[in-house]
């Protein structure tokens, strides 16, 4: 099948990786016949690392209605900001194309509804790129807490802060604006966390969140914001299966960073990337896990997902990382951010379903304003 790349930004390498990956393996796999990118330097720049990688160069464009129109392409994948997704995931559709999408699957939920809406109405397959539950360590760890090795899971535990020194975070000034990135680092880094926490213990029910805005200017020395997209998030959540989560990000932090996740059963404690440690102080390493409950997963994420667009293509198969729970993580994000708003836990699946919307209003207000002004 034909893929081409719509975006050749810094995340488009690692897309690369993983069809170099299943190259080497010798696996069914995609073969990248076109890119764009409205920067024509980037996007030339890019078909040549991927010429070196994969063997052959693309064909490079700067407009992806052109390239939609010239490339008979089986799919894309979209690597663009988050306020574009619903409209390129469309104008894909219409013209026959599936679409792998680039997380998170839009810029807010309601979006996430049109994109999953689009795909029906065209009938054309609609997968996302969630690296935090592809790959093989990753299915491992779900795998393994789905069949109870550290038991019921009644705490979940993670923590994530950057110290940016008030530079952009991945040095791109647009993930710090709400019009364009949906939200500050809650919704850009937030959907890993959100998806891979129903994907070890099943849907969130409600959110509570206080977030902030501490850092009221942002610069790298050539470019100055004021950022309109949350810096700090401090959340608490709970499980339908009544387990409990603290979750804390920001791109605020100075001095030190600090991340980790710990995941507790009544029967032991999971730490991805790490171990499993038992109550009799047991250690189960990943290398173990991977073997007993991933071994028919491809390593790198990246390649997993190209795995699961093929097969939903080729074989209706329904993916891990599917458009649904994408739009699920995305609803856990923004009851977060619609907690913090009106000051009251929220109900993610009144997110999900559209009938809270007070912070979601003011992206799209935004969204509106960054239109008129450009």
């Amino acid at each position: 099948m034909k893929l081409g790349f719509i975006g050749c930004g810094g995340i488009s390498i690692a897309h690369v990786e993983g069809l170099e990956e299943l190259k080497k393996k010798k696996l069914e796999t995609f073969e990248l016949s076109a890119v764009c990118d409205i920067q024509q330097e980037k996007a030339e720049n890019f078909a040549l690392e991927v010429e070196k990688r994969l063997g052959k160069r693309p064909t490079v464009y700067t407009d992806y209605r052109v390239m939609l129109e010239k490339e008979r392409l089986n799919a894309v994948s979209v690597l663009i900001n988050h306020n574009l997704h619903h409209i390129v995931a469309e104008d894909c559709f219409a013209a026959g194309v599936h679409v792998q999408m680039q997380k998170p699957l839009a810029i807010s939920p309601s979006f996430g509804r049109k994109i999953i809406a689009d795909a029906k109405k065209y009938n054309r397959v609609l997968t996302l790129c969630e690296p935090s539950v592809l790959g093989a360590e990753n299915v491992a760890i779900a795998r393994a807490v789905k069949e109870g090795v550290i038991g019921s899971v009644y705490l979940v535990m993670d923590y994530a802060t950057v110290t940016l020194n008030r530079g952009f975070f991945a040095g791109t000034p647009w993930r710090h604006m709400k019009g364009e990135a949906g939200a500050g680092w809650i919704n850009d880094h937030g959907v890993h966390r959100t998806h891979f926490f129903t994907e070890i213990n099943g849907p969130i029910d409600e959110v509570f969140a206080y977030t902030e805005i501490f850092e009221k200017e942002l610069s790298d020395g050539n470019v100055t914001i004021s950022p309109t997209g949350e810096d700090t998030a401090v959340t608490v959540f709970k499980f339908k299966n009544g387990g409990l989560g603290h979750w804390m990000c920001a791109t605020s932090a100075h001095g030190e960073r600090t991340g980790g996740v710990w995941i507790y059963g009544n029967k032991g404690c999971l730490r991805p990337g790490q171990h499993v440690t038992l109550e009799n102080g047991k250690k189960i390493l990943m290398t173990e896990l991977i073997e007993r409950y991933a071994s028919d997963i491809v390593e790198h994420p990246f390649a997993h997902s190209f795995v699961e667009l093929w097969e939903a293509i080729a074989e209706n198969k329904i993916p891990i990382s599917s458009a649904e729970r994408g739009l699920e993580a995305l609803g856990v994000v923004f009851a977060a951010l619609e907690s913090a708003t009106i000051g009251q836990p929220v109900k993610v699946q009144d997110i999900i379903n559209g009938k809270k919307r007070a912070y979601e209003d003011t992206v799209i207000e935004e969204m509106k304003s960054l239109k008129v002004n450009g």
